[in-house]
């Protein structure tokens, strides 16, 4: 008789089956007995583990967000005091209100500029478009100055040997240097050579009018137009006192054109003729003032009598302009110098460059930016106001975002500040400061992180 298949006689198992249960088993327990002993009846949430890591990644996040919050700065304005830096010589030198009057000047416009600060120390009618006759030649003397050489040759033509009234009785076919011919423009104020050397440097007068007005354009002389190169009267000839002292500031820091101005005479030679020309400068107030150092007279009946004069004393050169002066355009002009160096004094700040403040920048990480002077910062001012000028104020931003371009303006000084004598000047900075890249500022984003733990753990153990 065949055995019948029981379905629920378990399979004999392998000796290497057994073993692999056992070690399942004995796992098995294993975890069940952690699992007590560290309260399996909790959710996995609250298991110490995960609280310790959830606590560690909130603390994270706070700090992540404490950062943040902390970026940017105080970008309110601040108020810094900057003493004038020749303070003891300026109290020295200030005056009562009152004690100061201004000159009497009966000439139809008169302007007076301290060149080394650019102040106006005195105007009248300084935007009046008046002839100005043989100051014309200032212009004339730069553009040729700035286009061509000293010891450069050049042919009188017919056009210019017959330029009529001032002259040095040029000929037709003489050839001189262009120095010669600066030295007669200037100190004899010769017509005939403002002719030659226009045709010398641009070929005809009408190019060399189209450079001197072009040049005026350049100088912001915006009330000047030329149409000659030596003052003769014309239609459509003018300029304005102030434009005047503009041109003729330009025109003084060329150490050539000193050299013109400032002579007393000269000689050039005199083909055909036993001894040279001898040239003479006509401009008086060379021997009438002890600190004169130039520029140029002038006189036409259009213009009547004009005078552009400089003046170099206690360093500091002043420029006046006369225009229709009548006969006392000498004793106006010395009038005028006296003016500006008896009521006037120099009040100096910061030189050109001078680290007046520094500024932080953009954040992860923070820079620094120096403010800085563009020129020096000086000013003119008259002797009965040097009392608001012993200080001046900077202001100027605690904190600024990136970017920040060199020659930026950041900052302002301002001098005398409240009265009518107030000025104000930009400051900039002295660098360019630009946001570094994208993981750098990862890295000091951390770096700004770690810095706020370790304050906490100082603030946590005093004395660490």
């Amino acid at each position: 008789m065949t055995p019948q298949f029981n379905r629920t006689q378990r399979r004999v198992l392998s000796d290497k089956e057994r073993r692999r249960q056992a070690k399942k088993r004995a796992r098995e327990l294993r975890r069940r007995k952690r699992r007590g002993k560290h309260g399996s009846n909790k959710p996995a949430y609250l298991r110490p583990r995960n609280i310790a890591f959830a606590l560690l990644f909130l603390f994270l996040l706070i700090s992540c967000f404490l950062t943040w919050g902390a970026s940017g700065g105080d970008a309110s304005q601040r108020k810094l005091e900057i003493p004038a830096s020749n303070m003891d010589a300026v109290k020295d030198l200030a005056l009562r209100p009152g004690e100061i009057s201004e000159p009497y000047i009966p000439a139809r416009a008169a302007y007076l500029l301290d060149t080394s600060t650019g102040e106006v120390l005195y105007e009248k009618n300084a935007d009046e478009e008046l002839p100005m006759a043989s100051t014309t030649k200032i212009m004339t003397a730069i553009v040729v100055l700035e286009h061509a050489s000293l010891d450069e040759s050049t042919s009188i033509s017919e056009m210019a040997s017959s330029t009529g009234e001032s002259s040095v009785w040029l000929e037709k076919g003489e050839v001189l240097t262009v120095e010669q011919l600066l030295y007669a423009l200037m100190v004899q104020s010769a017509n005939d050579s403002a002719v030659a050397l226009a045709e010398h440097v641009a070929g005809s007068v009408e190019a060399f009018v189209a450079m001197m007005n072009g040049k005026c354009v350049e100088l912001g002389a915006a009330h000047t137009h030329f149409t000659n190169p030596h003052g003769l009267d014309q239609s459509g000839h003018y300029t304005t006192a102030r434009d005047l002292a503009l041109i003729s500031s330009y025109a003084m820091r060329n150490p050539v054109f000193r050299e013109l101005v400032i002579a007393d005479a000269y000689q050039i030679p005199w083909p055909g003729h036993p001894y040279p020309r001898v040239l003479e400068n006509h401009n008086k107030f060379l021997k009438l003032y002890p600190y004169a150092n130039g520029i140029k007279t002038g006189y036409t009946d259009e213009a009547g009598k004009c005078l552009v004069a400089s003046a170099l004393r206690d360093d500091r050169e002043l420029i006046s302009v006369i225009l229709n002066g009548g006969e006392s355009y000498w004793d106006q002009t010395i009038q005028l110098m006296e003016y500006g160096y008896r009521c006037f004094a120099r009040v100096e700040y910061a030189y050109a460059g001078q680290i007046l403040a520094e500024i932080d920048v953009g954040d992860y990480p923070r820079k620094k930016v120096a403010l800085v002077a563009q020129r020096d910062m000086a000013f003119t001012v008259r002797r009965d106001r040097l009392g608001d000028f012993l200080t001046a104020s900077l202001y100027c931003p605690h904190w600024m975002p990136y970017p920040v371009d060199r020659g930026q303006a950041v900052g302002q000084l301002v001098a005398g500040e409240g009265s009518e004598a107030e000025v104000r000047e930009s400051m900039v900075s002295n660098v360019s400061c630009r946001p570094p890249n994208f993981l750098f500022r990862i890295f000091a984003f951390l770096g700004s992180i770690l810095g706020m733990w370790w304050r906490w753990i100082r603030w946590l153990v005093p004395g660490l």
